[in-house]
This record gives C-alpha cells, structure tokens and sequence, in this order.
C-alpha cells in the first residue's frame, strides 16, 4: 500500500487539495501498478508562524 505524505503550509482551499491528492493518486496508480484503493494521501498543514525560510516565519512572507 503504498503512502504520500505532502508537507504544506496552511492556506489552500479543500478543492486545491483534493485536486493534488487525485494527481498524486493517479501518479502512484500509473508508476506502481497498484488500485485506486490502495494508495494513501495525507497533507500535513502547518499554521504559517511554525514556519520558516531562511529564519523568515512565513507568516511574515
């Protein structure tokens, strides 16, 4: 079963996601020959001021 877990700051709308978690479904679907069902997709989100670039919070971006 194979897992993607996407690392990403909070902001995108549930249909941005569910847009990416399908194109990463079909990637994993064309590239490992596996079903639809068994491919996984989590997004992890954190809040804007846990992050940083370069010692700059994105929050501040």
């Amino acid at each position: 079963m194979p897992e993607v877990v996407v690392y990403a700051v909070q902001g995108r709308t549930p249909a941005q996601k569910k847009m990416l978690m399908q194109k990463i479904t079909q990637a994993v679907i064309e590239s490992f020959d596996v079903p639809s069902d068994k491919v996984v997709v989590q997004i992890v989100e954190s809040d804007p001021s846990n992050k940083s670039r370069g010692g700059v919070l994105y929050s501040e971006r």
